[in-house]
């Protein structure tokens, strides 16, 4: 008879402590191990079935999340994407077998990190309005040195953001950015004994980055540099 494959959350370190397994989508987690690595898996999970009803969906990816999230508070992760699965146990060890090495490797490079995501969303540019009364041409040049002043606070703005985004790169080689049309994200992976320093350095750009609010994260698992 055909066993159901195993849902994976994370690849781990395994500590000296027993972890504190959390309970997974529907049930209990279980840890496979080869040597000091381990994986966290589940059992009988229907993915089919989740991803067929968009509120189970939902909730099963922000379980999948807290789980992760409750692993990095007692040893080192490499968060899986939701959805992951392996056929067995035994092809769960194997595959961890076969992979030791790298999973050492990794496991050693995040040891001791968080993630941090930088949201930069950017301030209304508000211009003075149009004096009253003004017609014909002095009405035409003005509209076209507001619109020019506009341009330019745009240009200026952008420019803040390139800058402050040099400025991460260098203090944080390494970091990741994404962007979209309302919003810059960074990602940056710091040691946790300079959580502190990073609220710092956040709240001194903001002070001088005033057109642009910043947004600093939680600490988070690695989920960018895995």
């Amino acid at each position: 008879m055909m066993t159901a494959p195993l849902y994976l959350y994370t690849i781990c370190q395994v500590p000296a402590a027993p972890l504190c397994l959390p309970a997974g989508l529907q049930g209990d987690t279980l840890l496979v191990t080869v040597e000091e690595v381990g994986a966290i898996a589940e059992p009988n999970i229907d993915l089919a079935a989740l991803q067929a009803d968009d509120q189970r969906l939902l909730t099963a990816v922000l379980s999948h999340d807290r789980v992760i999230g409750d692993l990095f508070q007692q040893t080192t992760v490499l968060p899986l994407r939701f959805g992951t699965q392996i056929a067995s146990p035994e092809g769960l060890r194997t595959h961890l077998q076969d992979n030791l090495h790298t999973y050492r490797t990794k496991l050693k490079q995040l040891s001791g990190k968080v993630e941090h995501q930088l949201k930069l969303e950017p301030e209304t540019i508000s211009l003075p309005p149009l004096p009253d009364g003004l017609k014909g041409r002095d009405y035409f040049l003005a509209k076209k040195q507001r619109l020019e002043d506009q341009a330019q606070a745009l240009q200026q703005q952008q420019q803040a953001l390139d800058e402050f985004l040099e400025h991460i790169r260098q203090a944080h080689p390494g970091s990741l950015r994404e962007t979209q049309e309302d919003a810059a994200r960074v990602f940056v992976l710091i040691d946790r004994a300079e959580i502190s320093h990073l609220h710092q350095q956040v709240q001194s750009w903001q002070a001088t980055r005033l057109t642009w609010q910043i947004t600093l994260s939680e600490a988070l698992p690695p989920y960018h540099f895995v």
